[in-house]
């Protein structure tokens, strides 16, 4: 039985192993730095009583912020804006941005609007082969 790589020319083959690399190294670096941030950086008992110490250390300005784009819904409007993007005007870049984002919005709690853009922007994707 033939495999189906097997039917595309070689300069064929070599292009649809590269289409996937942008998006595997992205979403694998996505994913990682989203499992970090949340589960050593927000949802850390110790980091949380460290901010709260008067002055609060400099980083928790930051980890403030972060938090406070989760609570606005900012990752999966940031991922269903770039996935509509990448959808309608097939932009690979706004592809990317969209996939990257949304799997940190699924991460970071934003799963209703991120998986969305997350998909939209994973079509274009898709269609790229």
């Amino acid at each position: 039985m033939s495999n189906s790589t097997t039917l595309l020319p070689e300069n064929r083959r070599h292009a649809a192993w590269k289409t996937w690399l942008a998006p595997m190294i992205l979403g694998g670096i996505a994913l990682t730095l989203a499992l970090v941030t949340r589960y050593v950086w927000i949802e850390s008992t110790e980091i949380g009583l460290a901010c709260a110490a008067l002055p609060p250390p400099w980083w928790c300005e930051v980890r403030y912020g972060v938090i406070r784009i989760h609570q606005e819904n900012g990752w999966g409007l940031v991922a269903l804006a770039a996935g509509l993007i990448a959808l309608v005007t097939r932009w690979y870049p706004a592809a990317l941005l969209s996939l990257v984002v949304g799997l940190i919005g699924l991460v970071l709690y934003n799963t209703g609007l991120a998986a969305v853009g997350l998909l939209a922007g994973f079509l274009p994707i898709l269609r790229s082969r």
